[in-house]
């Protein structure tokens, strides 16, 4: 069978239960709007992971709020709103095998969930560093193969000293770090607060590396949520939109995977994302600032 799934640490771990539990023959790694969509070959044969629900997929396991079926449907798998999807896969299968990554799934439904301790937006270690080399501004295909590699080094030994200690994952650790550092230089040049949402408007910024989703509340401390433009490296006509709360401070009512889910996107109730045209990214953007704000006072 074929393992579609996305390219974060909670798809990452659903890779690695399910290529313990089925006979996986092929990952591939995409982002929702790529299910979404609808242009992706899927079949019977393949399972889907972390990812909105495709009629044509064989079986289908997540966790997010705005992915939710609707009643009466039926379908190969399981959904829960759960820390994370792998949660999810791990108690479908209640299969002894896994308890082994029991403490890979603990840190995967925390860093998932948002539970990741400030200081760490900053100097991430452990479980979190981790996630933080999935995903880089490397190719898709150096991305994907790394990916890939790790899922089977998860697999052999699950710790995750003896994870970091591997000198691909190191490597990438290293650059990662690197990578921040730039990342929360750009980050302090592009944003503006306006009223209580930290906005970033990254478009101009072809060269951004990668951040994490943290950094900004780090950075803009009185900031209850947060909207960020960023560039799509792979459609020059698109552009990225990501909305989030501030889960170090007080707490705002506004539903974020709904909001992204009208745009084309999903996510949770307090962070998620959609890709829109180029020509109506900023309204949107605005937009949204304004029902941020209109929210933190109602």
């Amino acid at each position: 069978m074929r393992l579609i799934t996305h390219t974060d640490l909670d798809g990452v771990m659903c890779a690695v239960l399910l290529c313990s539990a089925e006979q996986i023959d092929e990952i591939k790694f995409v982002d929702p709007a790529t299910i979404q969509s609808g242009v992706m070959r899927i079949s019977s044969n393949d399972i889907l992971s972390d990812l909105p629900h495709d009629p044509r997929v064989g079986m289908w396991f997540d966790h997010h709020a705005s992915a939710a079926p609707k009643a009466g449907q039926k379908f190969e798998g399981a959904f829960a709103i759960a820390p994370s999807a792998a949660r999810v896969v791990y108690d479908y299968f209640e299969n002894p095998f896994l308890d082994k990554y029991k403490e890979a799934l603990i840190e995967t439904d925390r860093i998932d969930s948002g539970q990741v301790p400030i200081e760490q937006a900053r100097n991430p270690t452990m479980w979190f560093l981790l996630s933080n080399t999935l995903e880089t501004d490397a190719p898709k295909e150096t991305d994907d193969d790394y990916r890939r590699q790790v899922i089977q080094i998860i697999r052999k030994n699950p710790d995750i000293n003896a994870i970091l200690a591997h000198p691909l994952v190191a490597a990438r650790a290293k650059e990662v770090k690197d990578q921040l550092a730039r990342f929360e230089r750009i980050l302090r040049e592009h944003t503006i607060m306006v009223g209580r949402v930290a906005y970033s408007d990254l478009r101009s910024r072809p060269d951004l590396p990668r951040g994490n989703n943290y950094l900004i509340y780090s950075l803009f401390p009185f900031a209850r949520t947060s909207v960020r433009l960023m560039p799509q490296k792979e459609d020059d006509e698109v552009v990225k939109i990501s909305v989030g709360h501030n889960v170090y401070g007080q707490k705002s009512g506004f539903d974020v995977g709904t909001a992204m889910k009208k745009l084309g996107g999903g996510g949770h109730r307090s962070v998620g994302g959609a890709s829109v045209k180029k020509e109506e990214a900023e309204k949107i953007a605005r937009a949204l600032i304004d029902e941020l704000n209109a929210a933190d006072l109602a």
